[in-house]
């Protein structure tokens, strides 16, 4: 099972926002979406709202969920009633039906934001609906990479009690932290005890995830980067094959030597030489323009 929270993000279709009266309510009667999920965030006001047969109250700082195929009719109660819409589809999260943000035990409203959070995701709710107006270039990637925002934020708030809080890497960030630490660090030693302490994981754990992902081990990652290091150096500076070889982590010529040549099928010296004839080789012949 993924460790992520999202499996695919969600496209966003629709949004608006309403400022509504006494006079012109916020109504509508009974009615459902099976193509798409809602959701209204309110501002000001209050309303009555009833979702899948039950009916809430809601007020400001409200987040109402309305996920597809679900009944569901709206009503202002006070005014003014200021609030903000969008519709979207194509959102996947674990363990739950396309498009549910919720699962459907729990609550269609979210109340318990603060004023701080709500305000954020009330003014991304209000950027989106605008790109969704105004339609400019590439309005489309823009409102859903917002509305990606938007969805992480309420599934930080939603869903953090999934987090233990402790410190944790999930398998793929610590194969990457991994990685990068011997990309950065390949001068220094390192062993698969340092990299797991590093990483989070035991050895064990961080070599078959390392071999999964990469499909070698990270100690062999590590040598073959280091040779793919000293190619560079060998192409692109004068540096003796002795320093080549303290610049990358080995003390010992001789074992840089011949693991070169076992990585390779040639000598350091015989790369240098025959890299730098087909560099020349291929450079353009200026009696070619």
């Amino acid at each position: 099972m993924s460790d992520y929270l999202f499996l695919r993000q969600a496209s966003v279709i629709g949004g608006s926002s309403f400022d509504c009266s006494e006079q012109w309510p916020f109504a509508f009667p009974l009615h459902k979406h099976d193509l798409y999920s809602e959701l209204l965030l309110i501002s000001e006001g209050s309303g009555k709202f009833s979702i899948d047969g039950t009916t809430y109250e809601a007020g400001p700082g409200t987040i109402l969920l309305y996920h597809r195929g679900i009944w569901h009719e709206e009503m202002s109660v006070t005014h003014p009633f200021r609030a903000r819409y969008l519709a979207f589809r194509g959102l996947q999260i674990q363990g739950l039906p396309p498009d549910y943000f919720l699962a459907s035990k729990q609550t269609p409203i979210i109340r318990t934001l603060g004023n701080e959070e709500f305000s954020v995701l009330y003014h991304l709710v209000g950027d989106i609906a605008n790109e969704l107006k105004q339609k400019k270039f590439e309005y489309q990637n823009m409102t859903d990479h917002m509305f990606g925002i938007f969805l992480t934020r309420l599934g930080r708030h939603v869903y953090s009690t999934r987090n233990d809080g402790k410190s944790k890497k999930r398998p793929k960030e610590a194969v990457y932290f991994a990685r990068r630490y011997m990309e950065e660090h390949y001068d220094q030693k390192i062993t698969l005890t340092k990299l797991a302490a590093l990483s989070f994981v035991n050895p064990y754990h961080l070599a078959h995830l390392f071999k999964d992902e990469t499909g070698i081990s990270p100690i062999q990652f590590l040598i073959q980067y280091r040779v793919e290091v000293a190619k560079r150096y060998l192409l692109t500076t004068d540096l003796s094959i002795q320093d080549i070889a303290e610049a990358i982590g080995y003390s010992s010529e001789t074992s840089f030597q011949h693991l070169f040549r076992k990585l390779t099928g040639v000598t350091p010296g015989q790369f240098r030489l025959t890299g730098h004839v087909e560099i020349r080789d291929n450079l353009p012949n200026s009696n070619d323009h």
